[in-house]
């Protein structure tokens, strides 16, 4: 999967996010992101048997973490076509509303840990209600690998996406 090009549609999903109620909280966000996700990513953008979800729950046991990522873009497992849970992993996402550079940097910390534990190749952070993308506090290591997004709401409507 072209990562660039994935990266390209997920801007696109952010800049159609509009309506002021979806910038009150991450989880009304997460679940219009999903819906934009779904409407600018084409499916034959994505590698066969590959969806755009919602993750739910991380186990210890079958997934090496409990760290819970907003949304993925995975090919579920299937021991049929995959060795293990770590196969067929192409972007996680995080979401935070309006957070600082020491939430961000928690959440690069996990992010980082995720690509590490499933084998994603790539990861985004979206700072919901935002100008700031805390980009400046990502670590080097994680520096190609994350690409930090900002999305903000102005009061006569126009949204503003900044992408470091």
């Amino acid at each position: 999967m072209e990562t660039e090009k994935l990266l390209g549609h997920v801007e696109a999903a952010l800049a159609g996010i509009k309506h002021p109620a979806f910038f009150e909280d991450e989880r009304s966000f997460q679940g219009e992101l999903l819906v934009m996700l779904r409407k600018t990513i084409p499916d034959h953008v994505l590698p066969e048997g590959a969806v755009i979800q919602q993750e739910y729950q991380k186990r210890l046991a079958t997934h090496g973490l409990r760290i819970r990522p907003d949304i993925i873009i995975h090919a579920p497992y299937d021991p049929s076509r995959h060795g293990g849970r770590d196969e067929g992993n192409f972007l996680v996402i995080a979401l935070k509303r309006q957070a600082s550079a020491a939430k961000a940097a928690e959440d690069f910390t996990s992010l980082g840990r995720m690509m590490d534990v499933l084998n994603y190749p790539a990861g985004v952070f979206i700072n919901i209600a935002s100008l700031k993308t805390h980009a400046e506090v990502l670590p080097p290591e994680l520096k190609d690998r994350i690409t930090c997004f900002a999305i903000s709401r102005g009061d006569e409507g126009q949204i503003t996406i900044r992408r470091d």
